[in-house]
């Protein structure tokens, strides 16, 4: 179901009540946001009751919001799929000569795509929020986008203090999170398939009042709602896995304008004389 094709199907049913019309307009509002919505988040969120969203799905031929969010969630994400379904779709003929040419244009078509899309006062803005003296700098990823979020942090580590580098172990997440405030900034770098954890870190900022910067590949995920700055990263691949040079570039990009920070200078020197003091590279 295409947002057009939920107006067409209110528009079949007659005259609305006021509860109906505002789970109509949240819902052309965020419709997004529907496949990963939980029904008692979205009943707070609009100010209905439960039972009332449940009538008015029946009344668009509905048995129950789970249904309702099924057949939304067909039409906006029919076009992702997992690295194991590729496997088994995927053309196992494919020659191997000229997969380097194929990779090399994958790359520069997403380079390509992610630049063109980029608003220049959100890269300002997010540069603002990660340099922000007054409070924390945390950051989160996890499965793939584990290995950016420490590439992230590494870098950052010159450029700034007080960042924590959240770890997606959902025993100890709490213990890290319980002073956040609305003074911090979250991070938070996730792919398709979105890890619930990151989902639940970046909802715990948002209840806080923290700012919350996502890096994501899909416009449809369960972060709109929740970010301050979001950026959309081209991830597409032949191969299967997605590709992520995208998402990594973006990321130079951000620590590049974060150099700007006046202090630099003196954490790299203090960094560097913490190198020298535990011996970390081999300078012979």
């Amino acid at each position: 179901m295409t947002k057009q094709d939920f107006i067409d199907s209110v528009n079949e049913i007659g005259a609305l009540t006021h509860s109906e019309k505002l789970i109509v307009n949240y819902c052309i509002k965020n419709f997004p946001m529907l496949p990963f919505a939980k029904m008692d988040e979205l009943c707070k969120n609009i100010g209905v009751g439960k039972a009332t969203l449940g009538r008015f799905l029946n009344r668009l031929g509905f048995t129950g919001f789970i249904q309702f969010k099924k057949v939304v969630s067909q039409d906006l994400v029919q076009e992702l799929s997992t690295p194991i379904e590729r496997v088994y779709s995927a053309d196992s003929t494919h020659p191997k000569q000229g997969f380097v040419n194929q990779h090399f244009e994958e790359v520069m078509g997403n380079m390509e795509e992610t630049y063109s899309n980029l608003f220049l006062p959100d890269i300002e803005r997010a540069v603002d929020y990660l340099l922000t003296p007054k409070g924390k700098l945390y950051v989160m990823g996890s499965a793939s986008a584990e290995a950016l979020s420490n590439y992230f942090y590494l870098l950052a580590r010159y450029l700034r203090k007080d960042m924590v580098l959240l770890k997606a172990d959902a025993s100890t997440l709490p213990h890290q999170l319980v002073d956040v405030d609305e003074h911090d900034t979250l991070f938070a770098i996730s792919y398709h398939r979105f890890s619930n954890i990151t989902v639940r870190c970046v909802r715990w900022f948002a209840q806080h009042g923290g700012k919350i910067i996502t890096l994501t590949d899909q416009q449809v995920n369960p972060f709109v709602s929740y970010s301050d700055i979001e950026f959309c990263v081209a991830s597409h691949s032949e191969s299967i896995f997605n590709n992520r040079t995208a998402g990594f570039s973006l990321i130079e990009l951000l620590i590049k304008g974060m150099s700007s920070n006046a202090e630099k200078d003196q954490r790299f020197s203090r960094i560097e004389n913490t190198f020298k003091e535990f011996e970390i590279f081999n300078n012979k």
